[in-house]
C-alpha cells in the first residue's frame, strides 16, 4: 500500500536535488540525513570521473553550408559531422579568437554550438551527478549572478568558462571570493559593460547590479541621495551606511573602472592583446571615487593599489548585514518556497555573518539550513519546468546522452541555464511558473524528449514482474517511484482507469508485445509527471 504522505527523507531530498530517486531515499534512510548532507557538502573537485567520461564520449551533429569568399571575408567550408563536445574543454583565448572570426572565416553555427554544448553538459550533470546539492546550488548561483546569453556574443561564448571557472568551483566557498570571481569574469564584464568602462565616463551598469542584485538587495536602496542623516551599521571592520543611494552607485562605477578584459585596447605599455582575459588597466580607471556608503575609499592603500578601491567595496558589501539578510532569505526561498521559515532564515543569517572570512562560508550556511528540522516540512516549492523535466529523467532512471535542442527546449519560457535575458535572473516565485501557457509548453517538451533517441530508459525492464498483474499495483509502483507518496484518490482512480482501459498498460501486457508495453508505461509516467504533486518539491 502506497503511503499517503512522503517520508522525511523524500521531502528533504526533494528540496535540494533535481528529483529524489527511490534508491537515494533508501540510502538516506539507511545511513542518515546528516551523513548525506556532509557527503554532499564535500564533493570532489571538478566533475566526477564517471560524469567526465560520459561527457567526453558524447557528440552532437553540426552542419552548415559553404560560404564562398566575398569582399574581405575568406568564407568557410561546408561541414556536416558528428563532433565531440570540444568547446567544453577549450580555453577562453581560443574561444575569443573564434568569436572574432565568425561570419568572416568561421560560420556563426560554431557560436551557437557553444550554447548547445554548455546546455548538454548541464542536463547531464543535473540528471546523473551523485552530488546533487552541488548541481542544485550551481543552478541557484548561475541565476543569482545571471548573464543573459542573448545580450553579447562574447559574453555568451565565455559562459563555458564562467560555468567551469567561476560558478561551479565557488558554490560552497566564500561569498567575498565569489564576488570577485564574478566581477573579473569575461561573461559578466561584457554582459554588464564594465569591460568598456572608461576613466572619462565610467559605466554604472555593473555597479548598480552589484549592489541591487548581487549583494545588498533592492530593499537596501534609499534613493537618489542621502541628504538627511542615515543609520550606520558594522560591515566587518567598516562602519558603513545601512542603505545605498545613487551616489554610491556612481562611486562604485568609478572604483571598478579599469576592471576590464584584454580586447586590443591601449594599455600602459601599448596595445593589449585580444584574448578576453581579465586585466586591470589603469588607463581606464577613474580616480574620483571618494566615499562609498559612508566609507572613505580614497585612502593611500586603497587608492594606490591596483584594483584597491574596487576590492575595498567588495569587502564592505560582502560583510554588510543587508547582504547577509538578502542572500540567506534568497537561499531559503529557493529551498523552502515563497515563505520560508523565519527561524531558519535567522539562523542562516547568524552563521553567514559569523563566518564572513571563512573559506567555506557558504558551506556552513547550507549545513545550518539543511540540518534544520524544517527540512521535513510538507512540500512547499513549485518546480520550474526545467526542474520538472530533470526530475522526470531522474525518477525514471533515464540515461541522457547529447540532446541537440537542450539549449532551446525551454528557452521560450525563460528557463534553463542563462536563458533569462535580464540581470535579475528568472523569477523564484510559484506564481510566475503557474501559467497555463507555460504548463502546456512544458508538457509538449516532456512528451517530445522522452521518445527522443538521445534519452535511453526501459520502463518495461524497470517494472517488477510482481506488480504487472494488477492495474492498481502498477500505478502505485510508478507513483511511488516518481512522487514518493499517493496522489489524491481521484487522481489515483483516473490513472488506474487509464491503465485498465484498452489500449492501456494492462492491454499491452495481455498482448505480450514489448514495444506496446514500453509505450503504455511511458504514457503512464508522463501522466504522473503532469500531476500537481509531481510539480512540487
Amino acid at each position: 500500500m502506497l503511503a499517503a504522505t512522503s517520508s522525511f527523507e523524500h521531502r528533504a531530498l526533494s528540496r535540494v536535488t533535481f528529483g529524489a530517486r527511490d534508491v537515494e531515499v533508501a540510502a538516506v534512510r539507511q545511513s542518515s540525513w546528516p551523513w548525506w548532507v556532509q557527503a554532499q557538502l564535500n564533493p570532489p573537485l571538478g566533475d566526477e570521473p564517471r560524469i567526465d567520461e560520459h561527457l567526453r564520449a558524447r557528440s552532437l551533429r553540426i552542419a552548415y553550408a559553404v560560404q564562398l569568399p566575398a569582399g574581405k571575408s575568406p568564407g568557410w567550408p561546408a561541414v556536416d559531422e558528428r563532433r565531440a563536445l570540444r568547446y567544453l574543454y577549450t580555453d577562453l583565448p581560443t574561444i575569443w579568437h573564434m568569436i572574432s572570426k565568425t561570419e568572416i572565416s568561421i560560420a556563426p553555427n560554431e557560436r551557437h554550438r557553444i550554447q548547445q554544448e554548455l546546455n548538454v553538459a548541464t542536463w547531464i550533470r543535473n540528471t546523473h551527478s551523485r552530488y546533487q546539492l552541488r548541481e542544485f546550488m550551481a543552478d541557484f548561483w548561475a541565476n543569482h549572478f545571471n548573464v543573459g546569453r542573448q545580450e553579447d556574443i562574447y559574453a555568451a561564448a565565455a559562459l563555458i568558462t564562467y560555468e567551469s571557472e567561476v560558478i561551479r568551483p565557488n558554490v560552497f566557498g566564500n561569498f567575498r571570493t565569489f564576488l570577485e570571481a564574478v566581477a573579473t569574469s569575461a561573461s559578466m564584464l561584457r554582459y554588464l559593460n564594465n569591460a568598456e568602462s572608461k576613466a572619462s565616463k565610467p559605466t554604472e551598469n555593473y555597479a548598480r547590479e552589484l549592489l541591487e542584485l548581487h549583494t545588498l538587495g533592492a530593499a537596501a536602496y534609499r534613493g537618489v541621495s542621502a541628504d538627511a542623516p542615515i543609520l550606520s551599521v558594522q560591515a566587518g571592520p567598516f562602519t558603513a551606511a545601512a542603505l545605498f543611494t545613487d551616489q554610491d552607485v556612481v562611486a562604485a562605477a568609478r572604483a571598478f573602472s579599469g576592471w576590464t578584459l584584454e580586447q586590443g585596447q591601449d594599455g600602459p605599455s601599448g596595445p593589449l592583446p585580444f584574448t578576453g582575459r581579465f586585466i586591470y588597466n589603469p588607463l581606464q580607471h577613474n580616480t574620483e571615487a571618494r566615499l562609498f556608503m559612508g566609507v572613505d575609499i580614497s585612502g593611500q592603500a586603497a587608492f594606490q593599489a591596483p584594483m584597491g578601491q574596487g576590492r575595498m567595496i567588495l569587502d564592505i558589501l560582502a560583510a554588510h548585514p543587508a547582504t547577509a539578510r538578502f542572500m540567506c532569505l534568497k537561499i531559503c526561498r529557493r529551498i523552502f518556497g515563497d515563505s520560508p521559515p523565519q527561524d531558519v532564515v535567522d539562523r542562516a543569517v547568524a552563521v553567514w555573518s559569523a563566518h564572513v572570512a571563512a573559506p567555506d562560508q557558504i558551506k556552513r550556511v547550507l549545513s545550518e539550513i539543511l540540518l534544520s528540522p524544517e527540512m521535513g516540512n510538507p512540500p512547499s516549492k513549485l518546480r520550474r519546468p526545467y526542474e520538472r523535466l530533470i526530475a522526470l529523467f531522474r525518477t525514471t532512471d533515464t540515461i541522457l546522452n547529447a540532446y541537440d535542442e537542450a539549449h532551446t527546449a525551454l528557452y521560450g519560457l525563460g528557463d534553463g541555464r542563462y536563458a533569462w535575458p535580464t540581470p535579475d535572473g528568472r523569477p523564484d516565485n510559484d506564481a510566475y511558473w503557474l501559467s497555463s501557457a507555460g504548463n502546456h509548453h512544458f508538457w509538449n517538451v516532456m512528451f517530445e524528449v522522452l521518445v527522443h533517441p538521445s534519452f535511453r530508459t526501459s520502463f518495461w525492464e524497470q517494472t517488477p514482474a510482481s506488480v504487472t498483474g494488477s492495474a492498481i499495483q502498477i500505478v502505485e509502483y510508478w507513483v511511488g517511484r516518481m512522487v514518493g507518496y499517493s496522489l489524491p484518490p481521484a487522481s489515483m482512480d483516473a490513472l488506474v482507469k487509464d491503465v485498465s482501459t484498452s489500449p492501456g498498460v494492462m492491454a499491452a501486457y495481455a498482448s505480450q508485445g514489448i514495444t506496446n508495453i514500453e509505450n503504455a508505461l511511458r504514457r503512464l509516467a508522463l501522466l504522473i509527471a503532469t500531476s500537481p504533486e509531481f510539480a512540487m518539491r
